[in-house]
């Protein structure tokens, strides 16, 4: 009789119809930073990399010859690295922007595998390129309305500090320094100010700094730094940074003292004197 029932429950099964796959979201939410930066306008891309078959994981076919099984358990560092090589790949994916609130949403998802990439923190910190599957699991239930939260970490901080170049005392005085994408200082990041000390954000991995205001009574220097975060430590010029903390020496204007006034009129006069004996002698040969 069980057997007889478990049949009809296969028939009764075959003919019903089956329900189309629901659509899904994606909502990207950030969280407060300490600093309590802006979460406006921070831009994202996400792009499908591998479309849900029979509740199996495809690769789409620009990441098809990526050798990784997404049906496996992958560890955190396996992760990592096949978020590495997506990346490497040329995809173009979807771009929204978060609100003032720090909320983006991507709308009529379809099932898949989905990276979620960073590429403009505006004024926010920085972020990692992270991985998500709609649906995703949730205890007993699918959910395909994801909710992810990105994690953060504060930029790498630069300290710089003007000093005078012979007593080597911080100098306590309006400076500006602008920031640059490039060596030759044409495309310009941001301008800086502050009295004899300045804070600068590392929110690119490698930005050129020059001085664009020497503090009063200093010369304007044209040196170029090269500054670099690597492995979240700060270089300047190839050197490691001990405490983020960077000295920035000045030379002062040379105002001549009055010994070297006089002394330089008396050159000068003598030199004139010279031309004048000079050319009257020349005078006399001629004659």
């Amino acid at each position: 009789m069980k057997k007889i029932g478990l049949i009809l429950m296969m028939l009764l099964c075959s003919v019903l119809p089956v329900k189309a796959s629901e659509l899904g979201s994606i909502t990207i939410e950030l969280q407060d930073s300490v600093d309590e930066l802006s979460k406006e306008n921070v831009e994202f891309e996400i792009v499908q990399v591998a479309k849900l078959v029979d509740g199996y994981y495809v690769w789409n076919e620009d990441f098809e010859d990526i050798d990784v099984d997404l049906n496996s358990v992958l560890k955190a560092k396996e992760m990592e690295l096949l978020i590495e090589e997506i990346k490497s790949k040329k995809y173009e994916g979807i771009r929204c922007r978060t609100d003032e609130n720090g909320i983006a949403q991507l709308m009529d998802v379809e099932d898949g595998f989905y990276l979620i990439d960073p590429v403009n923190m505006n004024e926010y910190e920085t972020m990692q390129p992270m991985v998500v599957s709609v649906p995703e699991w949730d205890e007993e239930d699918l959910v395909y309305h994801v909710v992810v939260y990105p994690k953060h970490s504060p930029f790498e901080k630069l300290i710089l500090k003007k000093v005078d170049h012979k007593t080597k005392k911080e100098i306590l005085d309006l400076i500006e320094f602008t920031s640059y994408r490039d060596k030759d200082c044409k495309e310009e990041i941001k301008t800086y100010k502050g009295n004899g000390t300045i804070s600068m954000l590392m929110r690119d991995q490698k930005m050129y700094v020059k001085e664009t205001k020497a503090p009063s009574g200093y010369v304007l220097s044209d040196k170029v730094l090269c500054v670099e975060v690597k492995d979240h430590e700060l270089y300047v010029d190839n050197e490691k940074l001990e405490s983020n903390i960077f000295m920035f020496e000045n030379q002062k204007i040379h105002v001549p003292t009055g010994i070297e006034y006089h002394g330089n009129i008396y050159v000068t006069l003598g030199l004139v004197a010279l031309v004048i004996i000079l050319h009257l002698i020349n005078k006399k040969l001629r004659k």
